[in-house]
């Protein structure tokens, strides 16, 4: 077994009180690897318990069919303690504690040991008892898939197979971003092959438009901005759309995947004004690397898709900020 892997599969069994959790705002890639990994942990006898910062967006949902996803803040009492008496914490789908928002103090604090799997660059090794940390895989969920196989094939059930089939699928943008190679096609077929359907996966993720959403799209277009002689494009959502229609920062995905299909675009721009911050996506194609844009902003992630929060800043001071940074970039 791959060292790496054992380190975690011997961490796993040695524990019995395991919390999952993953970053903030989540997306599929990292639902579909609490979900998945939740239920290969209980096909090996144990009782994970999930606790994410934020809610499991709507159209996620239906992945979590037994409603486990716990919210740290609906009852941080109770969640708090849970975390404190863990003898595992595994975060997946990012390696930074502070990702996890408001949790990050309490898995910082707790006595439990804590491990990650991740496939974003950064990861502080004294942080973790055991971790597998891999640049090169296109989603969390592709290490996942590559960890259960490696362990017993036989693990992986048709909504294993589903929720590794949503993280892929998601994060490779539908098989459209760089290192969507064979081997991203051949893992898909095998999950395919034990169950996932990736019609219904599709239409579950994406085929979930509603009048209100569109409206929002058509403020977020309006706000479009252009520059650096059209291969930088600017786009922004405020607190004032997400309470005129209804709706809240789930509703943003797939905004900057959009931009990037404006043809000559090289770099596009979203941010999303929330309550107490401001959150930063940044995205990229060919060899410009916005993971160290965003790290300017304290942020990180992928060479051509990262993220970011910011705090205290105007948003139009903050994009003024990101585009002089930007100049280094494009030269």
């Amino acid at each position: 077994m791959n060292p790496e892997y054992k380190a975690v599969k011997d961490i796993i069994e040695q524990s019995e009180k395991i919390i999952l959790t993953t970053h903030v705002v989540p997306d599929g890639d990292a639902i579909g690897s609490v979900i998945a990994f939740a239920d290969y942990l209980k096909l090996q006898g144990k009782d994970p318990v999930i606790i994410n910062h934020s809610h499991t967006p709507d159209n996620l949902k239906f992945l979590d069919k037994d409603n486990s996803i716990k919210v740290f803040g609906s009852d941080i009492g109770e969640n708090s303690k849970l975390i404190e008496e863990a003898d595992l914490i595994i975060i997946l789908d990012t390696n930074e504690y502070a990702r996890t928002k408001s949790m990050g103090p309490y898995i910082a604090n707790s006595k439990a040991k804590k491990a990650c799997i991740d496939h974003h660059t950064g990861i502080n090794a004294e942080l973790y008892d055991a971790f597998i940390s891999n640049i090169n895989y296109p989603s969390n969920c592709s290490i996942l898939c590559d960890y259960i196989k490696d362990d017993d094939a036989n693990y992986l059930t048709k909504n294993i197979a589903s929720a590794l089939y949503v993280g892929i699928m998601t994060d490779t943008g539908s098989f459209r971003h760089p290192r969507t190679d064979a081997s991203v096609f051949r893992m898909c077929a095998d999950l395919v092959e034990r169950g996932a359907d990736p019609v219904s996966l599709y239409e579950s993720i994406y085929a979930t438009t509603t009048m209100p959403n569109l409206k929002l799209m058509g403020k977020f277009i309006d706000s479009l901005e252009f520059f650096y002689d059209n291969k930088v494009v600017t786009g922004f959502v405020t607190q004032e759309d997400f309470r005129l229609l209804g709706l809240n920062i789930d509703h943003v995905e797939g905004f900057s995947g959009m931009i990037m299909n404006i043809l000559g675009i090289k770099v596009g721009i979203v941010l999303v004004e929330l309550k107490d911050n401001i959150k930063i996506s940044f995205r990229s194609k060919g060899e410009i690397d916005v993971s160290t844009l965003a790290k300017k902003f304290e942020g990180g992630g992928h060479k051509n898709a990262s993220g970011a929060n910011v705090k205290n800043v105007p948003m139009n001071e903050l994009k003024d900020k990101i585009l002089e940074e930007l100049k280094n970039y494009l030269n």
